[in-house]
């Protein structure tokens, strides 16, 4: 009897710190990233790419790399101004072979990611 009554006890307060520890989330309330992918081709080993992705971040951007090159690559991340004229820019970001990682830009509230290319230059 006293053990039946342990368990309800526990029971019932776990199912209190659940309901008190997770809001229910509303539709307005969730953040939706689009993800992006880009990849430039190794000039050895044949087959082999250098692969980056993002998300579209309002004052910064993390660009996520992954080189399977066997060589350095330079990428160009191109940034479009979104105040009307359409400008373009270019951060350059260059990865060694054989790694990966991440970069965080700053983009300011006016650019976004338009895309990542081979090189540094438009």
């Amino acid at each position: 009897m006293k053990m039946g009554k342990t368990l309800l006890t526990a029971s019932a307060l776990g199912i209190a710190l659940v309901g008190a520890t997770a809001p229910a989330a509303t539709a307005g309330t969730m953040s939706t990233q689009a993800k992006h992918t880009a990849s430039i081709a190794c000039s050895s080993p044949k087959n082999a790419k250098a692969n980056y992705s993002w998300g579209d971040g309002i004052t910064n951007v993390t660009v996520y790399f992954n080189n399977h090159c066997s060589h350095k690559v330079s990428a160009g991340i191109v940034l479009e101004d979104t105040t009307g004229g359409g400008a373009l820019s270019v951060e350059c970001m260059t990865t060694n072979g054989g790694t990966s990682g991440k970069k965080k830009f700053h983009i300011g509230v006016d650019h976004t990611v338009k895309r990542i290319q081979k090189g540094c230059s438009l």
